[in-house]
């Protein structure tokens, strides 16, 4: 019993010294927040952050699930240069898995944010300036919005999330619109969804926020004539 008790100790210092080590690679520049902003707005939008108690230990699991090729490869190259690590790939369905279990991004990205659908927040502590904004909001949008001809839009059960979105569009003057809605099927959340709709208005957001959604992208610049 002593040596098993010796040979956990062991297994635990061990652990915790991989877990020190892989902080002390996380990359904490100017850059690394614009690429963290990114990845939160990925999540928020389209993605899962799990901490989830087992029999004797906690899984750390990190779960995004784009649609386009483009999306997956910025969330994925940002991952490496953040975090030093490389997610898992499987497509089904025509939508891209992509898994990592790490208790080091999953810890430092929920310091920054929450992600559950209904209160995921933006992470306000890294969201100091321009570029980090704008690449937020380029996230969410690929992985949340929907573009035709006449509009971009967003729909979401998150009324502080809305709010948030809207305070940001704001700082880069595009002007848009919200509004709510209550489903008349029983059990149904209430949806709160923005707008954006003058041509005017989507060409600034194309100049200043854009896609990281390839075929959101080609929609936008069609309807704008580009």
């Amino acid at each position: 019993m002593l040596k098993l008790s010796k040979n956990k100790k062991i297994a635990n210092s061990r652990w915790e010294a991989k877990i020190k080590k892989e902080r002390n690679q996380i990359l904490n520049t100017e850059k690394a927040n614009v690429l963290k902003a990114m990845i939160c707005g990925f999540l928020a939008g389209d993605g899962s952050v799990q901490v989830r108690k087992e029999k004797s230990f906690y899984h750390y699991q990190l779960d995004f699930f784009p649609d386009d090729k483009l999306m997956m490869e910025k969330y994925i190259n940002a991952i490496k240069k953040v975090y030093r690590k490389t997610p898992s790939i499987r497509l089904r369905d025509n939508v891209f898995h992509v898994r990592k279990t790490s208790k080091t991004i999953v810890t430092d990205l929920l310091k920054l944010a929450c992600f559950d659908t209904q209160t995921w927040s933006i992470p306000d502590k890294i969201l100091n300036n321009k570029e980090t904004k704008a690449a937020w909001l380029n996230a969410f949008f690929s992985a949340e919005a929907y573009v035709n001809k006449n509009s971009i839009r967003i729909q979401i059960v998150n009324k502080k999330g809305i709010n948030d979105i809207s305070k940001l569009l704001d700082y880069f003057e595009i002007k848009h619109r919200t509004y709510e809605y209550l489903p008349k099927k029983e059990n149904y959340s209430k949806v709160y969804i923005l707008t954006i709709t003058q041509k005017n208005e989507r060409r600034k957001f194309y100049k200043k926020i854009g896609f990281w959604h390839e075929k959101k992208n080609t929609v936008l610049r069609a309807t704008l004539n580009l």
